[in-house]
């Protein structure tokens, strides 16, 4: 072991400052205590927010990740060609030399080959490295792909709607009625500040109805109305039906002044403009004639059909409201099995305590307050038709005009002067809502000519990987990098991921521990912990909900490194000493050329961009602490850097709370929000048009239609992939975080203390079911199960509970699978994902999400012999 380093002696008892790396968020400042150069305690900060010293178990437990006995310790070069999540690769320990130089000379074939044959598959087990978009723009790659992401496709509305990343949350400061589905708003997860507003919110009596299959620890301070699985949409288009049809209250002055509603549709479904100046027109009921949707009006129309230069057209709102006519709360009930005159209850709450009409002034500023939020996530989206749901969502929160206003529904990305008007007067789509160019051959491993809006797709470059004349690829992948990332395990199908890693002929993992994608590898690179990571980050917004706690808030702090254990290496310094070695580190083109230029993206997008006065020189060698100075030093250009940022912990800066809602930087009828989806369904016709154009079918798909009936401007009611299984799988699988295993970021579902705890309670490492239906089915508490999908099997002991809805079928975590050099621990619970599909007829096709709740039947295990 690795214990002693110049900065940290023998004898000598220090503090330094961390952000804990135990969740995806690193958000949560902490103080990490050593004594001669050994960690011996975690504590959050309370001196920083988020969390203001609060730390969750996995913080506290992060020290286990540091000390790890299962932790990778040096480079390690695969002598054994045959691969296997259960061969042995017999390893052959190298000098981190050897290491690199073999990887750089493997990578520089291929760069020389055709760049495109690289595959860098980043994941949640380091997200912290600011360098993997660098050195991909520099290498000439265009498959950097995220393992993390087709599960929780949550994006596209939101970037759409609010011209925001990655989301949208509600506004828990001003809420007094937060309805939310298929996700979490901290406490399931034990997120420190979200959960710590959230009590709050809860405590200064907010209503909370939580819609889900399962009775949750944030459903248990509110109202839980369970649900089918997989059937939210249903709820949500008959909710929109309530209030468009029943007699609701809507916002109509937000309905004319700040979204499309009003806007005339032609009978091709698109805009219909004027024929001069090609403008979107609306109705003037005072002139009695279409205008411009950017002329003066002193009242405009809402509803209505009308003939513009001999052309029929109606307005958006009523082609919405006409859509929506048909789906009854009695529709629903058959499909969602929530009662009829629940849905209608909820809808009338919701509308009432959105108080139509209210004000609240903040700072000086006068802004509608909307004190109601409906909130969809990854459960919602993650389906066939899971797009228009979430979109359905926006819908339902437009109606009551809450869009960026105090109560209602924020992006929880850039606050700022983001939702700028388009040609059109609507706001601009931001990030995953602007489509990807179509290129013919396609460029990108993982299908983004085909699914252009789509979050991640590497489900879909284990397919091209495997049949590249199916995706139309003109080129092989010859190499594939993983950055902590675990498609085997993370994603669905592990053995289609396995077969297709084992055809790429140069496989490097930079990995933490022999987990089932690096046992894989030809060459591992050992990767530090996060405790060992150098890191300067910024506090975006918050995630799952916001308040008056961060609202302002701008925040830059630091992770001043621990001793590292063992042969580790940073993933930054790993690309630092690859590009070198292949000769594309300095000079124009090389890394810390793109370093400068990186602009709204993986450095851009954290606010540390390094502006022209702090560039890095392109001749010389940089530390990653010379990076994050010039960075630093390029934030809030007050001179401070790097050295001022390490006897700080943390600069805080606090702006004006009235900043942090969007509506105060456009606001009245400044800008639009997209209330008919214009913009989707041209996106599709885009699509389609390449389609024909190169005489080229959508893979996967026989009928084009199956796709594009996605692509309409106005949602209408989809079935997902599971409504039409056979009988004999008759429940519906779900899956939830945990508040120990939020994600896998530091193994923490390997880590000793948190594995001490979960195996003590009761609602962890299970398959669990509701007791009506385990009775029904004649199984019982401890049994050993198989849960049987479609596309594949899974194992685990049942726990009956009155806590899931009796069609429902629940799997925590991350369980399952290991392999034969890996914590054994890993091999514990059922693998959700082993029972996901892939096939494309599955898919969502905005999105390209995965199906996540898919049809199962459970059967007690045959016992051996």
């Amino acid at each position: 072991m690795k214990t002693e380093d110049k900065d940290h002696v023998k004898g000598k008892q220090e503090v330094l400052y961390g952000l804990c790396g135990a969740c995806k968020k690193v958000e949560c400042a902490t103080l990490v205590y050593l004594e001669d150069g050994i960690v011996t305690k975690i504590e959050g900060n309370p001196d920083v927010p988020p969390n203001y010293g609060l730390l969750c178990d996995r913080g506290a437990s992060e020290i286990l990740s540091l000390y790890n006995p299962y932790r990778l310790k040096s480079p390690l070069i695969r002598t054994n060609p045959d691969k296997g999540l259960d061969v042995d690769p017999k390893w052959k320990k190298v000098t981190w030399d050897e290491a690199l130089d073999l990887v750089a000379r493997r990578l520089k074939k291929v760069r020389d080959k055709d760049p495109r044959g690289l595959v860098i598959c980043s994941g949640e087990g380091n997200e912290e490295g600011v360098l993997r978009l660098p050195f991909c723009k520099t290498f000439g790659t265009p498959n950097l792909i995220a393992s993390r992401g087709p599960l929780c496709t949550i994006h596209y509305a939101s970037c759409l709607v609010h011209a925001d990343f990655p989301s949208s949350v509600p506004d828990i400061e001003h809420c007094q009625y937060l309805l939310t589905f298929g996700g979490s708003l901290g406490p399931n997860i034990a997120a420190t500040g979200s959960t710590r507003r959230f009590a709050k919110a809860i405590e200064r009596g907010m209503k909370l109805v939580v819609v889900d299959p399962r009775s949750s620890y944030e459903a248990a301070k509110g109202e839980w109305i369970p649900i089918r699985p997989g059937s939210d949409f249903a709820f949500l288009l008959a909710m929109a039906h309530v209030i468009l049809h029943e007699g609701l209250r809507c916002d109509m002055w937000f309905m004319k002044n700040r979204t499309n509603a009003p806007y005339l549709i032609g009978p091709d479904g698109n805009y219909y403009r004027d024929p001069d100046t090609g403008k979107p027109m609306m109705w003037d009921p005072v002139e009695n004639r279409a205008r411009t949707f950017d002329a003066d009006f002193e009242d405009i129309t809402l509803t209505g059909a009308f003939t513009v230069n001999g052309v029929a057209c109606r307005t958006a709102f009523d082609l919405v409201k006409e859509e929506f006519f048909k789906y009854t709360p009695e529709w629903a009930e058959k499909i969602c099995t929530v009662p009829a005159e629940t849905i209608r209850r909820i809808a009338g709450e919701f509308v009432e305590n959105a108080r139509i009409g209210s004000t609240i002034e903040i700072d000086g500023f006068t802004f509608p307050f909307r004190p109601a939020s409906v909130r969809t996530f990854r459960a919602v989206t993650n389906h066939r038709g899971g797009t228009y749901a979430d979109l359905t969502g926006k819908i339902i929160n437009m109606l009551v005009g809450n869009l960026e206003v105090p109560g209602g529904v924020v992006g929880d990305g850039v606050r700022g002067p983001v939702m700028l008007p388009d040609k059109d007067g609507v706001v601009t789509p931001y990030g995953e809502a602007v489509p990807m160019p179509f290129t013919f051959p396609p460029e990108h491993i993982d299908c983004h000519e085909f699914y252009p809006n789509k979050h991640t797709g590497p489900h879909l470059a284990a397919k091209a990987i495997l049949e590249p004349e199916k995706y139309h690829h003109d080129y092989r992948i010859e190499a594939w990098m993983t950055l902590g990332s675990n498609p085997v395990r993370k994603v669905a199908q592990p053995q289609v991921f396995v077969e297709a890693i084992k055809k790429i002929p140069f496989v490097v993992s930079i990995a933490y521990h022999m987990d089932e994608t690096a046992i894989l590898a030809d060459v591992i690179l050992p990767d530090n912990c996060a405790l060992e990571r150098h890191l300067v980050k910024v506090f975006k917004t918050a995630s799952q909900n916001t308040s008056k706690e961060v609202c302002g808030l701008h925040q830059v702090y630091i992770r001043q490194p621990v001793p590292p254990v063992f042969d580790t290496m940073n993933m930054d310094d790993i690309f630092h000493e690859l590009a070198e070695r292949m000769g594309i580190l300095y000079g124009k083109g090389g890394l810390y050329d793109h370093i400068n230029q990186m602009k709204d993206t993986y450095m851009g997008d954290d606010g540390l961009s390094i502006n022209e006065e702090n560039k890095l020189e392109l001749d010389q060698k940089h530390t990653l602490e010379e990076i994050s100075d010039r960075r630093l030093k390029s934030w809030r250009h007050d001179g401070r850097g790097i050295d001022e940022l390490k006897r700080a912990g943390a600069f805080t800066h606090w702006g004006l709370e009235k900043e942090f809602y969007n509506y105060y930087y456009h606001p009245e009828n400044k800008t639009r929000h997209p209330f008919y989806f214009q913009h989707l369904k041209t996106t599709g016709e885009e699509l389609r048009a390449n389609l024909e154009k190169h005489n080229i079918s959508f893979p996967g798909i026989d009928d084009p239609d199956y796709i594009f009936d996605l692509y309409r401007p106005i949602p209408h009611w989809v079935e997902n992939s599971e409504f039409r299984a056979p009988e004999e799988f008759d429940l519906w699988v779900i899956n939830w975080r945990t508040p120990y295993f939020s994600n896998d970021s530091t193994n923490v579902l390997a880590n000793p203390w948190l594995v001490e705890v979960t195996d003590k309670d009761p609602f962890e490492n299970g398959v669990y079911m509701n007791s009506g239906t385990a009775q029904k089915k004649n199984l019982e508490e401890g049994d050993t199960v198989v849960v049987e999908s479609r596309y594949g099997k899974a194992e685990g002991i049942l726990r009956i509970t009155e806590l899931l809805h009796p069609d429902a079928l629940g799997i925590p975590g991350c369980g399952g699978i290991g392999t034969i050099q890996s914590n054994p621990v890993l091999k514990r619970g059922a693998n959700w994902n082993a029972l996901l599909p892939l096939d494309e007829k599955t898919l969502d096709p905005v999105s390209a999400g995965i199906e996540c709740s898919p049809r199962v039947k459970v059967y007690r295990k045959a016992a051996k012999g």
